[in-house]
């Protein structure tokens, strides 16, 4: 059996730069190792990444700040991951980066998989003795036991495994074109650094509540006519697997674009897309991340607000004070009857969020991951979800707060209702 084989587990938005240093380190010393840096693109390649955890002996579990959070959930691939290697029992590993608790990472995980994982004897990694860790990882802690049995892998996955590696190793894009590339302009990513947001009683909180929010990225602008257009014109409402099961039966009542698509009044180019329920921006972004090769979805509740916020938890995108000069809405004497330009509000001394994000308010509510009643992230489903930010409709100032949460059941398909994407 060949021990020197090892899949590296990581939350991108976490672990990514340490991954691929840990990588990188272990490929010098002649290890055959697999690291994902895509997304997870669909069906065929969620296989593939599960056959690569039975295809090595060694699971190394990178533990960083923030990164088993979202284990909790059912659905989380990292979750996934951890659960083959402890049904293949592979030799787990994990590697506990500076500043992270592993108790109370490896809390987040299921009672089942958690009392399996806290046994694993687990590598401390100061910042400043990565060699030193590094070989005392190769020498101490990657020994297989004997009952690891490597499984083979069919040529044709192994090939995409090896042009995966590769483009990582070159630092080329490992699909065809980015989002950047993809994605008429404007658009741009802006990254959100892990903190703590603020959310407040209603819905699925019974109480202001207090989150930590890992980090993340979030485009800029909400997502434009122009750039949907991508997503139609590529058969997007001809494509099943683009779209979650209740998501489809709506489809099937005869959508096939956004409902003012031929609306002159609506659909500019750099207008945000309107009359979009969530099923349909839920199927922009699978079918984004599957084109892409980057890992694609509606901004959870959490990280909108964070995004929008900052760390001095504004009432507004720009600062305390309300302005109806800073985004497009309703309120005298601002009155506005249409959407704007996503960067009509542009700039420091406009709109935009402590991060340098645009229009989060007015202009369009915008959709989030998350459902009003239960606080889930699953897509399925047809429960009411969270929307944030008000719209060019409203003329109440509350409900362009940061923090105002607005519900609508996923069908919804209003002239005020849009969403942008955020990236993991």
């Amino acid at each position: 059996m060949d021990q020197k084989t090892v899949f590296i587990s990581y939350r991108r938005s976490t672990s990514k730069h340490l991954a691929r240093s840990i990588y990188l380190d272990l490929k010098q010393h002649g290890w055959d190792v697999f690291l994902d840096v895509t997304t997870i693109d669909s069906g065929d390649f969620d296989r593939i990444i599960l056959n690569q955890i039975g295809a090595r002996a060694h699971f190394i579990l990178l533990v960083s700040p923030g990164a088993l959070e979202r284990c909790a959930q059912p659905g989380d691939w990292l979750r996934r991951e951890v659960e083959e290697a402890v049904r293949l029992e592979r030799n787990i590993v994990p590697i506990i980066e500076e500043g992270a608790d592993f108790a109370r990472e490896a809390g987040y995980l299921p009672t089942r998989l958690r009392k399996i994982v806290e046994k694993k004897n687990g590598l401390p990694l100061p910042h400043y003795f990565f060699d030193a860790a590094m070989e005392m990882l190769r020498t101490r802690f990657l020994k297989a036991p004997e009952y690891v049995r490597i499984h083979t892998t069919p040529p044709e996955e192994q090939a995409e495994v090896q042009r995966r590696l590769r483009a990582m190793e070159t630092g080329a894009p490992a699909s065809a074109r980015g989002v950047q590339a993809l994605l008429p302009a404007p658009f741009s990513w802006v990254d959100i650094p892990a903190g703590k947001v603020k959310l407040k009683v209603g819905g699925y909180l019974k109480a202001d509540t207090t989150f930590d929010v890992p980090a993340f990225s979030i485009a800029r602008y909400p997502v434009t006519n122009a750039q949907f257009a991508k997503f139609v014109e590529a058969g997007g409402y001809r494509e099943r697997q683009w779209w979650t099961e209740a998501g489809w039966e709506a489809r099937e009542k005869g959508w096939t674009a956004p409902r003012y698509w031929t609306d002159s009044k609506w659909n500019g180019a750099d207008q945000p897309v309107v009359g979009v329920s969530w099923y349909e921006a839920v199927a922009f972004c699978k079918w984004l991340s599957a084109t892409t090769g980057e890992r694609i979805m509606l901004p959870t509740e959490g990280q909108w607000q964070r995004a929008a916020q900052g760390d001095d938890r504004r009432a507004y995108p720009w600062g305390n004070e309300w302005d109806c000069k800073r985004c497009n809405n309703s309120v005298e004497p601002c009155k506005s009857e249409v959407t704007t330009p996503v960067t009509r509000y542009e700039g420091e001394q406009k709109g935009d969020s402590f991060f340098g994000v645009t229009d989060m308010a007015g202009n369009v509510w915008e959709w989030c991951l998350t459902t009003y009643k239960t606080g889930s992230e699953s897509l399925e489903g047809e429960d009411a979800r969270v929307l944030h930010g008000g719209s060019w409709y409203l003329n109440g100032v509350g409900r362009f707060r940061c923090d105002y949460r607005y519900r609508l059941f996923p069908q919804g398909r209003n002239d005020d209702g849009g969403f942008r994407i955020s990236r993991s």
